[in-house]
């Protein structure tokens, strides 16, 4: 599997995108709908006022685009929809492999003697802890560079 994503997918993303906005226009939409207080003459009458039915149709598409979103981001079996972990690990290798990217292009800018401890005349620096105000000393030092205190 390569480290892009499919067409196939990108479309299912594009469309549940789509829903998406769709569904949040017809949900607000409701509120005016319901403030105006006019009637759709909508075919299906089940009792419930139109600004409600809108109401309900955005609902459903908010649902049903957030899900196609998903499984256009992660694949099916990335998204949870087929348990196979081996085709989870293949519908997520594009954006594991750009996390992977992400780490070594900060790996660069760490300058990694910092981390591993300084070094002082080629040997490594032993750093003693104060007991009184837990600053770090070197390994000679008599009294805390901080507070002064006996070590």
């Amino acid at each position: 599997m390569s480290n892009k994503i499919s067409n196939e997918r990108k479309s299912i993303y594009y469309l549940g995108l789509g829903l998406t906005v769709l569904g949040v226009v017809l949900f607000m939409s409701s509120f005016f709908i319901g403030a105006s207080g006019m009637d759709l003459g909508f075919g299906m009458d089940m009792g419930m006022p139109s600004f409600f039915k809108v109401a309900l149709i955005g609902m459903i598409c908010i649902m049903v685009g957030g899900v196609l979103m998903n499984i256009g981001a992660k694949g099916a079996a990335g998204s949870g929809l087929i348990l196979d972990p081996e085709k989870a690990r293949d519908d997520l290798k594009p954006f594991t492999s750009a996390a992977g990217g992400m780490i070594n292009d900060a790996m660069e800018n760490i300058d990694l003697s910092k981390i591993k401890g300084e070094k002082k005349e080629g040997k490594e620096v032993i750093k003693i802890r104060c007991r009184s105000c837990n600053e770090l000393n070197d390994e000679d030092s008599k009294f805390c560079k901080s507070c002064g205190e006996r070590i």
